[in-house]
């Protein structure tokens, strides 16, 4: 019985779960996945934002270096930059341990080394040049370690192109011509330089363009309010950075001394940059939303799975008195109560195995009302099943043990299951049955053997050793039983 109430208890409760599980371990391994692309490539943006101080701080350095006569002002914000640099190539070689990509890790590990070790030595304006371009060009290869410009919403994709490509290259236009402006010497500029100039305007309005179209996508959200500010900063001080170029420095229309050329278009750059760190705070701000949404759906199908396995048990334990009748109803016999036959068939197999394991006997009782058909003829079928009520009644009284089972297998025919005795003993139990029947006393008058109810009995006592299935066991007894009404009924008969 136990048994069967796991059986229930496992179909109802925990087959549920186990489903549940399933499908919410499959969820949480593609949201897990989630969660640890949004945590990388906010991770990854931690370190671009460090390459990024980097490259702004050495373009400043670079354009102080080219001031033939810097003044006393531009000296100390020389000085600054270069703190600066230094801090910040410590604070890029902390975020190192974050890479993965260990051939990235260690080209780049060793570039900021051979940075800090030359830099502070006088550095001209090619070799700066070159530092920044180096920078910039690690800024693409950790974005794409990092898969940051792949695999994300429009939003994403688009603030990740102005951060890792567009404003990075019009920030370095711009330090291109702001090293020409600084380097004015009596507004006499060759050809090359004005080439030069013509070159970076040109490339700053098409990087232009394709920023205005990444910021027209992202404006058709109401989220961006900060960027569109800084935009707008951002465009006017280009256009006063280009407004310089073109009326100041090619036509020569106005002279300014280098000191103060640097100023004005040092100041303009920074609008820029404000526009650069704005696109990086809503998109790490952007990434850490989809992180904190990803970790509510795990935490949400978690407490959803719960919430199931809680409800299928609650509604197991509640409704568990109707399982258990449903289940009895299915095992027994309307009328007598006792086990039914397909009970019995299965009840006898598992007996018998767990005989060979305890090594015990197992005994069979076959019993048969005698003279039955003739008692319902004369009595009335009524009077027949009060009759095998009080059978059943006796078989039920004479069960103590725990272990011991009784079945009606059919009519007037019943079969009594028990362990651990011998023949001695099994005959003793059997007789007291039969005894006990008759003493009830139920008038049968067309007995041929008394002049009450009696039973016919038979029984096989399995020895433990003996291999025999289970119907070859029921015909032993069977053929027992059958002796036992031949030898005049109302007896039993054991198989020999």
């Amino acid at each position: 019985m136990e048994v069967k109430k796991l059986k229930y208890l496992i179909l109802i409760t925990i087959m549920p779960a186990l489903s549940i599980i399933f499908i919410f371990s499959y969820a949480f391994i593609h949201v897990q996945e989630d969660i640890d692309v949004h945590s990388s490539k906010i991770e990854a943006l931690g370190i671009i934002k460090e390459v990024g101080n980097i490259i702004f701080d050495v373009q400043k350095t670079r354009g102080f270096a080219c001031l033939e006569k810097p003044n006393e002002k531009s000296i100390k914000k020389l000085q600054t930059s270069r703190e600066n640099i230094v801090k910040n190539l410590t604070l890029l070689r902390e975020k190192l341990v974050l890479i993965k990509d260990d051939a990235l890790k260690n080209e780049l590990s060793e570039f900021l080394y051979s940075v800090e070790d030359e830099f502070l030595e006088n550095m001209d304006f090619k070799q700066l040049t070159q530092i920044i371009y180096k920078f910039m060009f690690f800024s693409h290869r950790i974005s794409y370690s990092f898969e940051l410009p792949l695999k994300s919403n429009l939003n994403d994709y688009l603030l990740t192109n102005n951060i890792i490509y567009l404003l990075p290259e019009i920030i370095e236009h711009n330090g291109q011509i702001r090293a020409i402006a600084s380097n004015i010497n009596d507004s006499n500029f060759t050809q090359n330089q004005k080439k030069t100039v013509l070159t970076q305007i040109d490339k700053i309005e098409e990087k232009l363009n394709k920023l205005e179209e990444n910021l027209f996508l992202l404006y058709k959200s109401p989220n961006h309010v900060e960027i569109k500010k800084n935009h707008k900063k951002m465009i006017e001080a280009q256009n006063n950075i280009t407004n310089y170029a073109k009326s100041w420095l090619l036509d020569n229309n106005i002279t300014v001394e280098s000191n103060e050329a640097f100023e004005l278009m040092t100041k303009n750059i920074e609008a820029i940059i404000e526009l650069y760190n704005s696109n990086l705070v809503f998109l790490n701000k952007s990434l850490k939303e989809n992180r904190k949404y990803s970790t509510y759906i795990l935490f949400g199908g978690f407490m959803s799975m719960l919430f199931v396995i809680y409800v299928n048990i609650l509604f197991y334990y509640k409704n568990r008195k109707y399982v258990d009748k449903i289940e009895e109803l299915t095992i027994t016999d309307s009328m007598s109560g006792l086990y039914n036959r397909r009970h019995f068939d299965e009840v006898f197999e598992n007996s018998l195995k767990v005989q060979q394991r305890t090594k015990q006997t197992l005994v069979l009782i076959m019993l048969d009302i005698d003279f039955f058909k003739t008692y319902n003829d004369t009595y009335g079928h009524q009077a027949g099943d009060i009759a095998i009520t009080k059978v059943t009644k006796n078989l039920k009284n004479a069960l103590k043990r725990a272990g011991d089972m009784a079945f009606r297998l059919g009519g007037e025919e019943f079969g009594v299951l028990c362990g651990g005795m011998s023949e001695s003993e099994a005959l003793d139990f059997a007789n007291k049955i039969r005894e006990n029947i008759e003493n009830e006393k139920i008038e049968h008058s067309e007995s041929e053997v008394s002049k009450y109810v009696t039973v016919s009995m038979g029984i096989i006592v399995v020895q433990p050793n003996i291999m025999n299935t289970p119907n070859e066991i029921y015909k032993c007894a069977d053929k027992a039983l059958y002796k036992a009404k031949e030898e005049g009924r109302n007896r039993v008969v054991v198989y020999k």
